[in-house]
């Protein structure tokens, strides 16, 4: 499974690094935290090329925590829950029906295979405590703008070093490894797959980010 957020990354020219790398690692002081957007996310490509110029060491020290890399679309449908009574209400979220042999969905939000979410608490976060709140809409420290994710999807708590993975009665569900959640919070490890709705992600700490992207 963890091959596939590996081939995401293969095959990609490694560019020189530019101003913005340089700017970066004059900003391992202050971390990661200070270049999360405010949809929670971090550009792949600032990543790729910062593992061209600094050590694993720096790189880890820069991260801080455990990122989500998207790695996948899950194959199936998108059905609308209200297709039936004629309303468009695009204010629900949409029923996503996997299909082994369905052709992927098309979405606005195709970039969602390469986006890496950092657990970390950015300028823009809107959460308190060790939460980390995934969903479509703002507020979330995670915003994953899409109808197959629900709005307060779920949850992620840091308890001191570990992590742990709550489904908020979600529409399409979270899946660990396979398993659809229940409500219990699960513990998440290195590279563990998780997904939300369609989206596949997988959980890496600093140093394993560092590898794949390196190796990549």
């Amino acid at each position: 499974m963890l091959g596939k957020a590996l081939n995401c990354l293969k095959g990609r020219a490694k560019p020189e690094p530019g101003p913005v790398v340089r700017s970066a690692v004059g900003m391992l002081a202050g971390g990661i935290a200070r270049m999360v957007s405010s949809a929670g996310r971090i550009r792949l490509p600032i990543m790729q090329r910062m593992v061209q110029t600094v050590s694993r060491e720096d790189f880890i020290r820069f991260v801080q925590a455990p990122v989500l890399a998207g790695s996948s679309i899950h194959k199936g449908t998108l059905t609308s829950a209200q297709a039936n009574s004629g309303s468009r209400e695009m204010n629900r979220t949409i029923l996503f029906e996997p299909e082994e042999d369905a052709e992927h969905a098309v979405s606005p939000s195709e970039s969602l295979k390469h986006a890496v979410y950092p657990l970390v608490k950015g300028e823009h976060a809107n959460s308190v405590g060790n939460f980390f709140s995934i969903g479509r809409i703002d507020g979330n420290d995670c915003i994953m703008p899409d109808y197959a994710i629900s709005k307060k999807h779920a949850l992620i708590e840091d308890r001191r070093g570990i992590y742990l993975l709550k489904d908020n009665g979600s529409t399409n569900g979270t899946f660990l490894n396979g398993e659809r959640l229940q409500t219990k919070p699960v513990a998440i490890h290195d590279r563990d797959v998780i997904s939300f709705a369609r989206y596949e992600f997988t959980f890496l700490l600093p140093g394993s980010f560092y590898d794949i992207l390196k190796s990549a």
